[in-house]
């Protein structure tokens, strides 16, 4: 009896974790773009500051730099349709430099991907803010229409499997 107490005020505890870090959705904030903007506890900051500092080592200490390196590991996984690995990158990126309209536009392809297209809306938004000349908005076009024909042709040759 003692024990089932003690693992259902475990479990409570966990519980109450979850719902503190706005995980209602049953997702993992790190899932989220920009984390769901929900607090992270003092385990995931140490986490964060871990990665920062690995990323600005292996980059000397150039934080631009770093997040693109996020970034392109994003493009990566949306490319292989790993939407939640792709969001997961995007952060890292975000947490190197919160001002790269790259991420931002990460963003915006993984929620227009998931159907979430007014938040897609608001990270395009946000994005072309940081992105004066629209150089990366046109990268973005790029990305996207490389996707969209690669599932196409995807696409076209499992028809034809058939």
């Amino acid at each position: 009896m003692k024990r089932l107490l003690v693992a259902l005020s475990l479990a409570a505890l966990t519980l109450l974790g979850t719902l503190a870090h706005g995980q209602t959705t049953g997702l993992a904030i790190n899932t989220l773009p920009r984390y769901g903007n929900q607090p992270k506890t003092r385990a995931m900051r140490k986490l964060d500051q871990e990665f920062i500092n690995q990323s600005l080592k292996q980059y000397r200490h150039d934080r631009r730099a770093a997040s693109e390196g996020s970034v392109t590991e994003g493009w990566s996984h949306f490319y292989a349709n790993d939407l939640t690995t792709s969001i997961k990158r995007f952060n890292q990126a975000w947490l190197l430099d919160s001002t790269n309209a790259s991420v931002y536009y990460g963003f915006s392809a993984c929620l227009t991907e998931q159907g979430e297209a007014a938040a897609a809306h608001r990270y395009f938004q946000l994005a072309q803010r940081y992105d004066a000349q629209h150089q990366g908005a046109n990268k973005y076009y790029e990305r996207l229409t490389l996707y969209y024909q690669s599932r196409k042709q995807t696409a076209s040759r499992s028809a034809g499997a058939v």
